[in-house]
């Protein structure tokens, strides 16, 4: 899956854009996490986050000392996240590679941290392209490095679909998006697709993202033929796994 391939999983990619901070919702982000990537990251200055989107995370950590590179391969995305630095009084370091490529773009343990938030890595939908990326994001880490990764419960999804597709999708919005405004939820559901509709209940505008569902067990499997063989789960930012969780964090040490 190239570049373009990758940006034809983006519906309505300029509307998406104009709502996700909406969606997001910057400060309950951080306060849903509690300091989470702050705590882990201590001691880890180069940090290399994956998906910068519209620069919610990278703008956070960098700000609080952090060196941060990241990657983004939407020119929109990209610009909005330039465009937030400014106002927020920050630089920003972009490179546009794709995952599959970065051990080649990279230094091997370049970075003491890679992030890949948001539940980013649900864009790839062969399990060879998911592996190769989690192989090189190893790459870059050094000894003892951590990647900080995240997906969505999508068992949840699979399990219950039919009571969701009739509208009774259940959310807390206390995770990872949390805002009131801009609400997501799933239009379709099937075995290797999701399709999640995002609209503005102030403006009415709708943009889609089509997704990888990922059962239960599949991300760790990934992770650890990858080559991590420390890993620890979170549920919600809590250490261990809740089925109810909206949102897991892997932990997974070089």
């Amino acid at each position: 899956m190239k570049k373009h391939e990758i940006k034809n999983h983006f519906y309505n990619t300029k509307t998406l854009v104009e709502l996700w901070r909406d969606f997001i919702d910057w400060d309950k982000r951080r306060e849903g996490e509690n300091g989470f990537l702050k705590k882990l990251l201590l001691g880890r200055r180069r940090v290399f986050e994956s998906c910068l989107g519209e620069g919610c995370d990278t703008i956070y950590l960098t700000k609080e000392g952090f060196d941060v590179t990241s990657n983004e391969i939407d020119t929109l995305f990209a610009d909005k996240a330039k465009d937030n630095a400014q106002k927020e009084g920050v630089g920003l370091k972009i490179t546009t590679f794709d995952w599959r490529d970065i051990d080649k773009k990279f230094k091997e343990g370049q970075f003491d941290a890679v992030l890949c938030l948001g539940n980013s890595l649900t864009y790839l939908f062969s399990k060879n392209d998911q592996i190769k990326t989690l192989k090189n994001f190893r790459f870059i880490l050094k000894r003892k490095g951590i990647l900080i990764i995240d997906e969505r419960n999508y068992q949840y999804f699979l399990d219950d679909a039919e009571s969701i597709l009739k509208g009774g999708f259940r959310y807390s919005g206390k995770y990872t998006y949390c805002g009131t405004k801009v609400h997501g939820r799933p239009v379709e559901i099937e075995e290797n697709k999701v399709v999640m509709e995002y609209e503005d209940e102030r403006t009415g505008k709708k943009a889609y993202l089509v997704l990888y569902p990922f059962r239960r067990g599949e991300f760790l499997s990934l992770l650890r033929e990858a080559g991590f063989r420390k890993i620890t789960i979170y549920s919600d930012f809590k250490e261990g796994y809740n089925k109810n969780a909206d949102f897991y964090q892997y932990v997974a040490v070089k």
